[in-house]
């Protein structure tokens, strides 16, 4: 029996297509870590999704907000409502200026998944520093998971735009962020 060649090419080509994308993770990841290696904001701003980003670390500090709020007994202190409209009108603006450009550069840097104090800049680093151990795990289809193998390590979270593309749309805070913040 004579092979068939269409046949063969055609699995060889979907063989490479179903590689390609399960591989577009690591290919932009790379890409990403040379445009923070050369401190490329705009490279990296292609590859971040900035309003989905900001409303996600809000959600994720407004409940840590939320909770200690109900921990304590507005009853018993009447500042509490208080405080928490003020927490309010501070976290807004301060992600806002804490996620950007060098932000996520700061973070992703650093390997912590945690706020960059607004206006801070990623710093070169130094020749001997330790080199920042990630994991990449898939969590669905079109999302994925860059983690930090150390304790109390959050993680940035990519969704897929099309076969290939992905951009950053959230960050898991750790644990002892959210217990930093009581």
């Amino acid at each position: 029996m004579k092979p068939n060649r269409p046949l063969i090419a055609g699995g060889v080509a979907a063989a490479l297509f179903a590689a390609s994308i399960f591989a577009s993770p690591y290919w932009e990841l790379h890409r990403i870590h040379s445009a923070i290696q050369s401190q490329d904001a705009d490279a990296v701003s292609e590859h971040v999704d900035f309003p989905s980003l900001r409303e996600n670390l809000k959600g994720q500090v407004m409940a840590v907000i939320g909770k200690e709020m109900a921990r304590e007994d507005a009853s018993k202190n009447p500042f509490a409502a208080l405080g928490q409209a003020m927490a309010i009108a501070i976290v807004n603006p301060l992600i806002d200026a804490a996620v950007s450009p060098a932000g996520v550069i700061a973070m992703m840097r650093s390997g912590k998944a945690e706020l960059p104090k607004p206006g801070e800049v990623a710093s070169e680093p130094s020749p001997g520093s330790d080199k920042v151990d990630y994991s990449v795990s898939y969590r669905s289809w079109d999302k994925f998971a860059l983690s930090g193998k150390g304790p109390n390590e959050g993680s940035f979270i990519f969704k897929r735009y099309g076969f290939w593309s992905w951009k950053l749309v959230a960050i898991e805070l750790p644990a002892k962020i959210s217990a930093d913040m009581h």
